[in-house]
């Protein structure tokens, strides 16, 4: 039987409408709890950091490993969203749109370093993100794939694993920026990148005489 109370109109917002504001008030308490330099994701502690009760965290999220991926998984749609939206207004070249996607990226993270934690860090202690690296390398060879894919012919294996390869690479000089083992400016880091990943690619393409 449904929730009547749930489902009620007070003060004019609709049971649905509460419901999706409490799902995004324990999303934000996740971000900041999950991003912060030590991460530290319970029910008590999402429960203080959004205002509400374990009544409505277990309304939206079966345990903490459920909400820590859901964060995950809005931390990367947000990231790939901005870079794709950017890509979208760049003209179809391979250098314009190898700069303009690297950059984009860079400055999502940069502009708040939580996303960075959550995306490099995060997944290196809480095993429900664990498991999901796999996938989300994947993901984002998929992409890279698929912005390439007009302008580099290779076989599929080839082209698979390179695509992971870059992924992976990219993936670690982010971290170790963010974390500050790296130490390079924001503009140095975007330079540096892609410099590495035009030689990597004119590498691996075969040379036409």
């Amino acid at each position: 039987m449904a929730d009547v109370a749930a489902t009620r109109t007070y003060g004019g917002v609709g049971g649905a409408q509460r419901t999706a504001e409490r799902r995004t008030r324990l999303l934000a308490a996740g971000v900041e709890l999950l991003g912060a330099e030590e991460p530290s994701l319970t029910v008590r502690g999402v429960c203080k950091q959004s205002g509400l009760i374990a009544r409505y965290f277990y309304e939206n999220f079966s345990d903490t490993d459920a909400l820590a991926v859901a964060v995950h998984e809005q931390v990367i749609t947000d990231l790939v969203t901005d870079a794709l939206t950017q890509l979208a207004d760049v003209e179809a070249e391979p250098e314009s749109q190898l700069r303009v996607g690297l950059t984009a990226i860079v400055n999502h993270l940069a502009a708040d370093s939580r996303r960075g934690r959550i995306l490099f860090v995060a997944p290196l202690t809480q095993p429900a993100l664990v498991a999901r690296r796999p996938e989300v390398v994947s993901m984002f060879a998929g992409l890279l794939r698929t912005q390439a894919g007009e302008f580099v012919e290779l076989p599929e294996a080839q082209f698979d694993s390179t695509a992971r390869f870059l992924v992976g690479g990219f993936g670690e000089v982010l971290t170790s920026w963010q974390d500050g083992s790296l130490t390079m400016s924001q503009d140095d880091v975007i330079d540096q990148c892609i410099t590495l990943f035009r030689g990597i690619v004119a590498t691996v393409i075969p040379r036409t005489e």
